[in-house]
């Protein structure tokens, strides 16, 4: 005799086909903060709209208002405020006699800031925040979880490696802080986050935690979507900060352990440049695991002619890795050489960098750029502004495969930029290119390319060919379409990719 199945067991019938469910971890981007990452997110979201996409933001400060509305596939999962007034524990006050763990910190301080450790070591102390997330404050409150912290922190402050150069000491505040940043990543990786069937995390650093977890309680695939190397980053900062030795010890230890770990989880690590290969190979990625996926920008229509009114654009956001800095010591050089030349700079002041937003305008009171350079705030049509330049201009110190040079490319328009990053892959032959900081290599490119329209113009359609050959966003949503679905073989693709969306400038 054959049992049938009551109805209430069968499973429900649809024509709906089964959809991919990715989560996606950003970190002080999408979709609060406008910016390049932003700008890729939601290129990314909105030209897949076959996937259903799941948010998961860390963000710092009092971020609570979105930047950008996300389109029907997509959703917040989960929005964590690292610090701020806003970013309480209250919830975990109630039962301050739940089981500790007073390894806690320890374990966190020695797996993130450990020279040699295995990075994936500090996973389990991880997971237990997320099982246990109540008695995260309970244990960081308890004097035997310091103790431990302050004695393994010695330990850590007293390695020794041939490649690692002086500790310099850390004084009981400077602990005390790092004491509470670790208390910031436990809480980070208590959030809960939903099913998914991969976790895309678009920055190796803080984003990696909740996807860390995710992997080792659920097994969900991660890949990360590497724009700058973020160890690299904070090295940099660090260069150019006024922060104490401690201070910058913790800063780019921290972050070197939030690389290592972020490469450890990964399945795939999708630079979006070649140039990251060898930062991800030295920090622990398997070099079969690295697929360069560079970014894409609608397809380009004809572009307009050039104003030829000797303007000079750049986009980005006003923070030390974008060096406004030189960016105003160039413009006062080639004034000096052009003196009808117009500068338009368009980019948000993030949060946190007020103070270098302060240096930069007192930098352009002291060069007299007053009527020659002009900080035009936010904008979200690049395409536009770049669209009435003559010349683009990048002074990064730091980049993976900047949008914005790609946008003023798609619009016919040459560019000179610092040779960083993937800057070279995304503009050969359609610009020209100095190393950071050298503000006379700039000066002289933004100047020749100014009195010289004829050779301005065969660079632009040399760039506008170069985007239309191998950076349209399709390729760019081809590539990720066929590397996340990979990761659920069952669920279809879709046939065919969708032709240009709008997206989020910085």
């Amino acid at each position: 005799m054959v049992a049938v199945a009551q109805s209430q067991d069968l499973p429900a019938v649809t024509d709906e086909p089964e959809r991919l469910r990715v989560l996606m971890h950003t970190e002080g981007t999408y979709p609060f903060v406008v910016g390049g990452v932003t700008t890729w997110c939601d290129l990314l979201v909105r030209g897949l709209p076959h996937i259903d996409w799941d948010v998961f933001a860390l963000t710092g400060g009092n971020l609570a208002t979105s930047a950008v509305e996300l389109p029907p596939n997509a959703r917040m999962a989960g929005h964590v405020l690292l610090w701020g007034a806003d970013a309480s524990v209250g919830r975990y006050r109630r039962e301050r006699r739940s089981r500790v763990r007073t390894s806690l910190a320890a374990e966190l301080v020695r797996g993130l800031l450990g020279w040699s450790t295995d990075p994936l070591d500090v996973v389990p102390a991880l997971v237990w925040c997320r099982q246990n997330p109540r008695a995260i404050v309970p244990s960081f409150r308890d004097e035997g979880t310091w103790d431990r912290y302050v004695s393994e922190l010695a330990d850590v402050l007293g390695e020794q490696h041939e490649q690692i150069g002086p500790t310099p000491p850390l004084d009981l505040n400077r602990a005390i802080q790092l004491y509470q940043t670790l208390s910031w990543v436990a809480r980070t990786a208590a959030a809960p986050t939903p099913a998914a069937d991969v976790s895309l995390v678009t920055a190796d650093g803080w984003s990696a935690v909740p996807a860390a977890v995710d992997k080792a309680l659920a097994g969900t695939g991660v890949v990360l979507a590497e724009h700058g190397i973020y160890v690299r980053e904070a090295y940099l900062a660090s260069i150019r900060s006024v922060d104490s030795p401690a201070a910058a010890f913790v800063k780019t230890r921290l972050a070197r352990g939030f690389t290592r770990l972020t490469y450890a989880i990964a399945d795939v690590v999708a630079p979006v440049a070649a140039a990251n290969a060898p930062w991800e190979e030295a920090l622990g990625a398997q070099a079969d695991a690295i697929v360069t996926i560079p970014n894409g920008v609608p397809t380009p229509a004809d572009p307009a002619p050039p104003p030829l009114n000797r303007t000079v654009v750049s986009v980005g956001r006003l923070d030390p890795l974008k060096d406004v800095i030189t960016m105003l010591r160039v413009a006062a050089a080639v004034r000096d050489r052009v003196p009808d030349v117009t500068f338009r700079h368009y980019g948000p002041v993030p949060e946190g960098q007020e103070e270098y937003a302060g240096t930069c305008r007192r930098m352009h009171e002291h060069l007299g750029l007053d009527g020659c350079f002009h900080f035009m705030g936010p904008t979200r049509e690049p395409s536009m502004v770049v669209r009435d330049a003559d010349v683009v201009l990048m002074t990064s110190i730091s980049e993976g495969f900047p949008m914005s040079v790609l946008e003023a490319l798609s619009q016919g328009r040459p560019v000179v930029t610092t040779n960083v990053g993937g800057v070279l892959d995304a503009m050969l032959g359609a610009g020209m290119t100095a190393p950071p900081g050298d503000v006379t290599g700039l000066a002289d490119a933004v100047t020749t390319l100014l009195k010289d329209p004829g050779l301005s113009a065969r660079l632009g359609r040399r760039g506008h060919a170069r985007v239309r050959r191998l950076f349209g966003q399709e390729r760019c949503l081809e590539g990720y379409d066929m590397l996340l679905h990979s990761f659920a073989p069952h669920i279809t693709s879709a046939p065919h990719i969708s032709p240009a969306v709008d997206g989020v400038t910085p």
